[in-house]
């Protein structure tokens, strides 16, 4: 079984199977549940088809009967910090994209763990690698995208659901503060990263706006190791406005933007959706006077992976991308030492080459 935390601030459905709809939470869409998924795979070649849900456990929001127990967001980062303490392993927080329900934002969150395997140090102090790797854990915050691609009009519904599920998202980060600095438990010393993908990336702007406003504006804590932005949905000048992500880079002590000229599902956004100059696509717009922890990596020469994916998929699925992120978690190397990429702009912009680039089991 592969287990798998979940956040989300998707409308509870009591039939049994489905246990989350496309709505929002019935108290507003700031308001979220927490519970752990258990998936299996499947004998399928298709990626999408890979995992199975077997069994979703919802945490409790109130104590049931009067029985004095943890409850809601409590259990939740009790939960993951005693396996943490045991395992010593890091955390991935995935941000899903557009057309995502509930069961396929689990199944997404499967297939992240068991691709972005990080290596193991070799000791305590030394940044080289044991030779062991292991899959981390993984939470998916999971807003309520209706998992639909047409009518043109979901899209659409789909934007504004991920915009004003930034509150909830903030939200969440702000208890994974919390949880960092804990006293009476100690610090997390383990990495906690963040994957948003595609239109995830405009609801990680509206979170990174929502909690500048709940921390009254201060510096914001940084919670994450790195922020892996993948075929973002957002604008390319999104680190250079106050009102978009200009304040990420306080957050995330490292920021990976990939993209791709070839990314059809972002063309589409452009040409159709009024969307235009599209992160996802070239990247950050200009260097100029941004933050030296973003870096952006291009993997327009490895996109493809079947036709339906529009070149939007790599982020899971291109072996080459993997292994550029796995290298990247290991904290191995520098932006301009990762294998296989080529320099474009020095010490910003990095090409994946994937006659040179090894490969994700490698």
């Amino acid at each position: 079984m592969i287990p798998v935390y979940f956040a989300t601030n998707r409308n509870s459905i009591s039939d049994g199977k489905t246990h989350f709809g496309d709505r929002f939470h019935a108290d507003g869409p700031m308001f979220y549940r927490v519970g752990k998924a258990q998936l299996s795979e499947t004998n399928s070649q298709d990626p999408d088809e890979k995992y199975a849900v077997r069994q979703v456990e919802v945490f409790p929001e109130i104590a049931e009967d009067g029985v004095e127990k943890l409850v809601g967001s409590k259990k939740f980062f009790e939960d993951l910090r005693r396996e943490i303490s045991v395992d010593r392993r890091d955390v991935v927080v995935l941000i899903h994209g557009f057309a995502c329900d509930f069961e396929t934002s689990l199944k997404r969150a499967a297939q992240i763990k068991q691709a972005y395997l990080i290596e193991r140090r070799s000791s305590e102090n030394d940044g080289g690698s044991s030779g062991d790797v292991y899959e981390p854990h993984v939470v998916v915050f999971s807003w309520p995208s209706n998992g639909r691609v047409s009518p043109p009009w979901e899209y659409h519904n789909d934007r504004m659901d991920a915009a004003a599920s930034g509150v909830a998202v903030a939200r969440f980060m702000r208890r994974l503060v919390d949880f960092l600095t804990d006293q009476e438990s100690g610090r997390c010393e383990q990495g906690i990263h963040l994957v948003a993908h595609s239109m995830g990336n405009w609801a990680l702007r509206h979170a990174v706006l929502s909690l500048a406003s709940l921390v009254d504006q201060a510096h914001l804590p940084t919670i994450f190791s790195n922020a892996f932005l993948m075929a973002a949905d957002e604008d390319d000048d999104t680190f250079e406005v106050d009102h978009k992500m200009e304040r990420l880079p306080e957050l995330a002590a490292a920021i990976h933007v990939y993209h791709s000229r070839g990314d059809k599902a972002l063309l589409i956004s452009d040409t159709t959706k009024f969307n235009p100059n599209r992160l996802g696509v070239h990247g950050p717009k200009s260097f100029s006077g941004l933050s030296t922890r973003i870096v952006a990596i291009d993997c327009s020469r490895c996109d493809h992976t079947k036709t339906a994916h529009a070149n939007h998929q790599y982020y899971r699925i291109r072996k080459e991308v993997i292994a550029d992120v796995r290298a990247v978690l290991s904290g191995r190397f520098l932006p301009d030492q990762v294998p296989g990429r080529l320099e474009v702009e020095s010490g910003r912009r990095y090409r994946i080459d994937p006659s040179a680039a090894p490969s994700a089991g490698g």
